[in-house]
């Protein structure tokens, strides 16, 4: 387009144009300016440009006063187009001078603009949420047995309900952000929420021991299930500490795993935990941590006497505590080749006591401590083979059978990504774990809670995929799962589960 064009362009636009608030890409855009128009190749020029907009309905509205700021506005564009290489640099000159009070008034208001808008970024960028909602269902028939060794609490966490977890990050500084996670279980199936431990009066006043129904009014009550009632149920901040902040530190309680497949540890702890690349370690790691599971618990056992007329009457209610121990946690993990990946750890028992009030700590009483360890082999490009172990130093095998080890396989092919809709993956695990070399678990697939088992042995075989943009369907099968609901008496399960994933 040749000079005298432009400006006539440029002419035409300051003669009809109209500012809005959308760039047009073209003079189509503009409903109320026909092809026929005496100015439509000059608006068709600047839209394309970027110089003129239209009001943002598809018009131009030609016929309408401008103002002397959008006025101003259009030199503007036209002079960042670069001078001479758009329309007669005399003209924009001359137009320039004209309207340099407006000029400098919009250039003012843009900066105020940038500014509030680096502002308002930088406070989104301080707070963030993210999470998963869950819908579940499906068919565990270990929720119909007694569900603990120690009394005769049934549960049903995992099986049949809405689930959400929703995690929230505050920007501390470039080095610090705390973070806390807040979960809830919404259950909707009663009948897997059935007895609890109850006293009850009869008629004449005489107190029983009763087997007492969990309604739904009171099946998601916070004192039901605490970490998931829908309070803040992790807390916790992390700290990139050293002079290349390259020590990656959390403190405080939270979700934390130990190992490939998290045999040793799968669940909420309190300490702090502090992860490095080893300098020249070929890609190493090491973590030190000081640590308590979380996962207490405790047991009410109601007891009974016979009085005088030889009936039994209600005493007292006997409280036990089961206390998990503090720990000390050194663990190395990397590669060793190409296709394949080693961890190694040890977690010494730094502190395991008796509770004050007589009760237990749990199953490590005569326990000093654990090694762990995993490799993960990649055979084909689709094909992960994962092989976990643990040992516990204790002499409770010699009681109980091999419950000082827990061994799992997992056999992994493709897997799924949120942002590819149509990814999947299969998996296939057998597990053998025993009773004493675990020290806090809540793994969904319930192979240790909610069911408190004292051992699980098994298959678990599982799909999943990616229907949506950040959904992912996945689907569990156990069908012969071998466990110890109490110490000496095995029996069968099998779980049919299945859930959808809306990630945010």
């Amino acid at each position: 387009m040749r000079m005298n064009r432009k400006v006539a362009a440029i002419l035409a636009g300051l003669t009809v144009g109209a500012m809005g608030q959308v760039y047009a890409a073209s003079a189509d855009s503009f409903s109320d300016v026909p092809k026929d128009h005496w100015s439509y190749e000059a608006l068709d020029y600047l839209a394309k440009e970027g110089v003129i907009e239209g009001m943002g309905d598809n018009t131009f509205q030609g016929g309408r006063t401008m103002t002397r700021y959008e006025m101003a506005s259009i030199v503007a564009k036209a002079m960042q187009k670069g001078g001479t290489s758009f329309g007669d640099k005399a003209v924009l000159d001359k137009l320039s001078a004209e309207y340099s009070g407006e000029l400098d008034t919009l250039k003012k208001r843009v900066d105020a603009h940038d500014k509030d808008i680096k502002e308002l970024k930088e406070k989104a960028d301080r707070f963030q949420l993210h999470g998963l909602a869950r819908v579940q269902m499906g068919d565990d028939n270990g929720l119909k047995h007694d569900a603990r060794a120690w009394g005769t609490e049934k549960n049903g966490d995992y099986n049949n309900r809405f689930y959400m977890d929703l995690e929230g990050s505050m920007k501390i500084n470039n080095h610090a952000t705390a973070r806390f996670t807040i979960e809830k279980n919404a259950r909707y199936r009663d009948k897997e929420y059935v007895m609890k431990d109850a006293v009850a009066a009869d008629d004449s006043g005489k107190l029983h021991k009763i087997n007492a129904p969990v309604t739904g009014e009171l099946r998601d009550m916070p004192d039901m299930d605490t970490n998931h009632s829908g309070l803040v149920s992790n807390i916790w901040v992390e700290l990139q500490l050293g002079k290349k902040h390259d020590w990656y530190t959390n403190i405080g309680r939270k979700w934390n795993g130990i190992g490939m497949q998290n045999l040793l540890l799968g669940g909420q702890v309190d300490g702090i935990q502090t992860y490095h690349p080893i300098e020249h370690g070929h890609g190493w790691w090491l973590s030190a941590q000081y640590w308590k599971s979380s996962s207490d618990c405790s047991t009410y056992t109601p007891i009974f006497e016979k009085n005088a007329a030889g009936e039994y009457e209600y005493k007292e209610t006997k409280v036990q505590a089961l206390r998990s121990p503090v720990n000390a946690t050194l663990d190395f993990w990397g590669p060793l080749g190409k296709y394949v990946n080693a961890n190694v750890g040890y977690t010494h028992i730094v502190g395991n006591k008796y509770d004050k009030n007589g009760g237990g700590n749990g199953y490590w009483y005569d326990t000093k401590g654990f090694v762990n360890a995993d490799i993960s082999v990649k055979p084909l490009k689709d094909v992960t083979l994962t092989g976990s172990y643990v040992h516990a130093f204790t002499k409770q095998d010699e009681n109980f059978g091999h419950g000082d080890r827990d061994w799992a396989f997992k056999a992994e092919y493709k897997g799924t990504d949120l942002n590819r809709v149509g990814s999947y993956g299969l998996y296939a695990k057998y597990v053998n774990l025993g009773a004493f070399a675990d020290l806090g678990h809540d793994d969904e697939w319930s192979t240790r809670e909610p069911t408190f088992t004292n051992g699980v042995r098994g298959w678990y075989f599982g799909f999943k995929c990616v229907p949506a943009h950040n959904v992912e369907w996945e689907t569990l099968w156990a069908p012969h799962l071998s466990e110890q609901i109490t110490w000496n008496n095995p029996v069968k399960r099998h779980i049919l589960r299945t859930w959808l994933d809306f990630h945010f």
